[in-house]
């Protein structure tokens, strides 16, 4: 049987700590650096394509990737879930609403909330994501947007 070939983004270093946002599967141990694109909206997108293991995942970024997003506050902290990401990603222990007319899923998280990879680990995944502050210009990193094909 051939081989297949993964195309990952590259590993993280964790004594070169990358710029931008990384996909850790805290439940794995593993860290993945996303590609930093600029999106359709205007702002800065971070991409990761390849396979991920079923367990809790989480964003993260800043000095020695110390920085966890979305930044869980009072209120109005979260994600939105579209295309693909509202099967393979499930929130625990956070209020979850459905859009019909939008097709999206929006989830409010609090201090115990957790978010986990529920998708086929043996399937490749494009996984974009997109951090928003608040309309108050603070930057607090409260909402994070997972799409997924």
């Amino acid at each position: 049987m051939a081989k297949k070939t993964v195309k990952n983004t590259k590993k993280v270093d964790i004594l070169k700590t990358p710029e931008g946002v990384c996909l850790n599967e805290k439940s794995f141990g593993k860290v993945h650096e996303m590609k930093k694109e600029t999106s359709i909206f205007g702002v800065e997108e971070y991409v990761y394509v390849g396979k991920l293991h079923q367990g809790e995942v989480t964003f993260v970024g800043g000095k020695d990737l110390k920085d966890v997003y979305p930044s869980k506050g009072d209120n109005n902290h979260g994600y939105t879930f579209e295309g693909n990401a509202q099967k393979i990603f499930k929130a625990e222990n956070a209020l979850v609403r459905h859009s019909d007319s939008e097709d999206r899923d929006f989830v409010y998280v609090n201090e115990k909330s957790s978010l986990r990879f529920v998708g086929d680990s043996h399937k490749n995944y494009e996984i974009h994501v997109r951090l928003y502050d608040n309309c108050y210009g603070n930057e607090n990193n409260r909402w994070v947007v997972i799409y997924a094909d």
